[in-house]
């Protein structure tokens, strides 16, 4: 079984070739962005801590501000390690790339992009990963139903749509004939034909 590796002796790590670059919060290692690719480098290469693989990323949108997740494994070592990174700018959220130190790094740091728009700077090739370019929003951000115009996804508005290919909006499409086992409207009585059940 893997076991958790101690973000205590992580920090001492980190801080011991960059003072204050790693803190603990909640029993978590939380890094600055400025220099997490360095930080995490220096647990990569460290004898003891030796955190050569990239597990996963991911980020989580606190409204607030956004939080990085990475879980860092040492397969010889059989240990792992969640480290976090904390940024607050919502309009242009970036932290440093990990592809120079995870090659694993570049799939995932594009699929946070195309989801929460945060920017890895340093990633050879950041562009869209699921959705095509133009989307308007990130659709795991918490704001993204709040976007302006009132887009909505699925709906009008959205520019590669042309008249032919928009959505239709709730409402416009006329009603299907109701079966006689759906929910009635109030006040009325739906007849079933008889004819149907004559064969």
């Amino acid at each position: 079984m893997t076991a958790q590796y101690d973000a205590t002796a992580a920090m001492e790590i980190v801080n011991a070739s960059a003072p204050g670059a790693a803190c603990i919060d909640e029993g978590v290692l939380y890094l600055e962005p400025d220099t997490l690719a360095e930080s995490i480098r220096t647990l990569r290469d460290s004898e003891e801590s030796d955190l050569v693989f990239l597990s996963n990323l991911t980020a989580v949108d606190h409204e607030l501000h956004f939080e990085l997740v990475y879980h860092l494994q040492s397969l010889d070592l059989n240990h792992i390690l969640q480290v976090k990174a904390r940024i607050f700018d919502r309009e242009d959220p970036a932290l440093p790339s990990l592809t120079r130190v995870y090659h694993g790094a570049h799939l995932q740091e594009r699929e946070v992009y195309d989801l929460f728009g945060i920017r890895f700077d340093g990633h050879p090739d950041l562009r869209r990963m699921f959705l095509w370019e133009g989307f308007p929003g990130y659709p795991l951000r918490k704001d993204f139903l709040q976007m302006p115009g009132q887009v909505r996804a699925g709906l009008p508005g959205f520019p590669h749509e042309s008249e032919e290919n928009a959505w239709p909006v709730p409402g416009s499409v006329p009603q299907r004939p109701l079966h006689p086992n759906d929910p009635q409207p109030e006040g009325e009585v739906v007849v079933a034909d008889e004819s149907e059940d004559a064969s």
